[in-house]
């Protein structure tokens, strides 16, 4: 008799966009799990984008030694601009990038998504895919210091920790707004999204997460990707009803969730649907919050 799926019978609520949403729901699905996909927060690029294209244009002409992305948006940021600047055709690879100008990349899905947009990625971090993973695990002969220049387009609520980071080595970051998180749906004229197919369509929208907030309603867990999407669940749904679970994703997102009283059943080490996916079988196994 086949064994049963870790996951069996049970469903878990997914809140973030809908293009990033699909390997998640295949992941769990394979382990025997429904998905109810909730998309809480969008991507915007800026309403003033100058900073970011002065940046590109400085980019495709060399003028920067690094390359910093801490993100997959950012990169569908500088695509979106660097077609409308018209230093790429239809949002093609390769970026605009100066073949000398090395990449620093959050993770592996940012150096995948940092490859097709034909970069090569010079420093990636093993372990700890965050801003502090990064600095932790860079290479010391590769760091950034000494006057060095090093581009770092992201999200308008980024963390300084990169920044101040490279500037205590004695690099000089330029930072610039790529997108804007904000709530969904995001406005069609200024939405960034992934241009590929296989989009899943949302089960159920904001205003409904009241009504299914809890385990009677047949949701087991509520899956967190940042601590943006916590902050917008909570203003959404309210307090947590006992027994139902949190799993985060990295140290940032778990903190959010205990600075709001929801002390999540396990953390995913890994930023990926597999390392979610895991997290949520450790919990049920009782292996802690740390998932370790």
């Amino acid at each position: 008799m086949p064994e049963r799926p870790p996951l069996a019978g049970r469903t878990a609520l997914l809140l973030r966009s809908a293009d990033r949403a699909a390997p998640t729901i295949a992941e769990l699905a394979a382990r025997g799990a429904a998905t109810l996909l909730c998309p809480v927060i969008d991507f915007e690029l800026p309403e003033d984008t100058g900073a970011l294209d002065d940046g590109i244009r400085r980019l495709a002409d060399g003028g920067f030694d690094w390359l910093v992305v801490t993100s997959r948006t950012t990169l569908l940021a500088l695509s979106h601009r660097a077609v409308a600047l018209g230093l790429m055709t239809d949002g093609q690879a390769p970026l605009p990038v100066a073949t000398d100008t090395r990449v620093a990349v959050v993770g592996e899905a940012t150096a995948a998504a940092s490859a097709a947009a034909g970069l090569r990625v010079d420093v990636v971090p093993a372990h700890d895919h965050s801003a502090r993973g990064m600095l932790a695990e860079w290479p010391h002969e590769l760091r950034p210091a000494g006057g060095t220049t090093a581009f770092m387009p992201q999200a308008d609520i980024a963390s300084p920790t990169l920044a101040r980071g490279l500037r205590a080595w004695g690099a000089d970051p330029v930072v610039a707004t790529a997108y804007r998180t904000v709530d969904a749906p995001a406005r069609p004229d200024r939405v960034l999204r992934a241009p590929h197919g296989g989009t899943p369509e949302p089960d159920l929208v904001p205003a409904d997460l009241a009504a299914a907030h809890g385990a009677p309603q047949g949701i087991d867990v509520v899956l967190f990707t940042s601590p943006s999407i916590v902050r917008r669940y909570l203003a959404l749904a309210g307090p947590p009803p006992p027994g139902l679970m949190a799993i985060a994703i990295g140290d940032p997102t778990a903190t959010e969730l205990h600075d709001h009283g929801w002390e999540p059943a396990a953390t995913a080490t890994m930023p990926t649907p597999a390392g979610l996916a895991d997290a949520w079988e450790r919990a049920l196994h009782g292996a802690g919050p740390a998932g370790g």
